[in-house]
């Protein structure tokens, strides 16, 4: 039985949007060659719950706690689709528990993480410089930067990105920086000059030798890497975060702008990054105290 064409026309029923399918399915089709290989399993359909344990764990090792979520819930809707149409009497998943994520309130760089990280990555070089500020400046998700192509970006004037296809299908301008836009014309300057094939025939801003782009993986190791070379524990959420914080602190930017720039549907998702931590709690209130 081929359970992800299944799985697909199930998903394409439920008006699932085409990148969502995708992501589903390579996620299936990961998990699957992982029990091929690791446990010598090939059919999805006998998965107990303690090859799905075993592979959290395995992702737990590899990835950050948000995109092991991501994986571990698209396999609780698979397997609880395959028990709704009665291919398997027993769903595998149904207990399997997410890892907890810190609020999203703790989850912004302090000033002095932000420095250091930004020093060690203007140590590797244009490239690695140009992504961390392209996130600590203009917002951005892991899959926008993967995708941004040479003719969304316009850094003359009024520097600004156009990021395409974001979720939901949703396109938005996003106003650079200063000092974002000098590290992409830095960047820029340095692939326009390079004689490599993958940087003559590319589109993509982020190039990489192998696909052409960085993917969104490649992505996610570049910025961890410079965290643990920072001391930081660092993921591209945080960073995320630490943009949000900043406009929302020292921009007083209004929540409903703020949604607009980073691209959410709803300022109760952007109300998430309002939320501030203790340390700030009490830097605030110290400030209107009288001695």
């Amino acid at each position: 039985m081929d359970f992800l064409q299944i799985f697909r026309n199930y998903l394409e029923d439920t008006d699932k949007s085409e990148r969502t399918i995708s992501s589903y399915l390579i996620i299936i089709t990961n998990f699957a060659q992982w029990l091929d290989k690791e446990k010598f399993i090939d059919d999805l359909s006998i998965v107990a719950t303690r090859e799905i344990k075993t592979y959290r764990q395995f992702l737990i090792d590899k990835y950050a706690p948000a995109t092991v979520n991501q994986k571990l819930a698209c396999l609780k809707t698979f397997y609880k689709f395959l028990k709704q149409r009665n291919i398997i009497k027993d769903d595998p998943a149904e207990y399997i528990k997410l890892q907890k994520i810190d609020n999203i309130k703790s989850q912004y760089l302090t000033r002095a993480e932000e420095l250091r990280v930004m020093n060690k990555a203007k140590e590797h070089g244009a490239r690695t410089y140009a992504l961390l500020m392209t996130f600590l400046k203009c917002g951005s998700r892991p899959s926008e930067l993967s995708n941004l192509t040479l003719d969304c970006l316009f850094l003359e004037k009024d520097p600004t990105l156009l990021v395409k296809d974001s979720k939901r299908n949703k396109s938005r301008y996003v106003p650079i920086p200063t000092d974002a836009c000098k590290a992409l014309k830095d960047w820029i300057e340095e692939r326009n000059k390079s004689n490599k094939i993958y940087h003559i025939r590319s589109q993509f801003v982020f190039t990489s030798q192998r696909q052409g782009k960085l993917e969104v993986r490649g992505i996610q190791k570049i910025i961890e890497g410079i965290g643990k070379q920072a001391g930081v524990n660092l993921y591209c959420i945080r960073l995320r975060a630490t943009y949000a914080n900043s406009l929302i602190q020292n921009a007083n930017i209004p929540i409903t702008a703020l949604a607009t720039l980073m691209g959410h549907d709803s300022i109760q998702t952007t109300s998430r990054y309002t939320t501030i931590n203790d340390r700030d709690k009490r830097r605030f209130v110290d400030a209107i105290s009288e001695i």
